[in-house]
């Protein structure tokens, strides 16, 4: 497991884990059961302080992505990537109406806001076959 944060960025360190394992899962990279990062192996490979390490789990398990074992480890939920219909269609579109606003406001128009979501979803794809080739 990769972790690429950025300390100028204004989302904070233990967002960006959060986000990053939440990619991870979704690329097939980290799957349901497997065991995850200790809070200090956490914070030593993402270079980040312990406290911000143990925010990000807690976010992580907050979220449902990871599950705590006292004695045993942490490990990605076997619920990890089951969501209930509603549950998940209204996630959905939260973020499709984060995009749509977030984009209004860099001045996208509609046309070239598809065209990207369309090539994000093409390397996307390609991301996941290639992640299983590999498997």
């Amino acid at each position: 497991m990769i972790l690429d944060l950025d300390p100028q960025s204004p989302i904070p360190l233990y967002l960006q884990i959060v986000e990053q394992v939440r990619r991870l899962l979704a690329l097939g990279a980290l799957k349901p059961g497997d065991r995850f990062l200790t809070v200090r192996e956490l914070g030593v490979r993402a270079r980040v302080n312990r406290n911000t390490a143990a925010r990000a789990v807690a976010e992580l398990e907050r979220g449902g992505l990871v599950r705590t074992r006292v004695g045993q480890g942490t490990f990605i939920a076997e619920t990890a990537s089951t969501m209930a219909p509603k549950e998940r269609e209204a996630a959905l579109d939260a973020a499709i109406e984060t995009l749509l606003v977030e984009a209004h406001t860099l001045g996208i128009p509609p046309e070239e806001l598809g065209w990207r979501v369309q090539r994000k979803l093409e390397h996307f794809a390609r991301a996941r076959r290639d992640r299983e080739k590999e498997s």
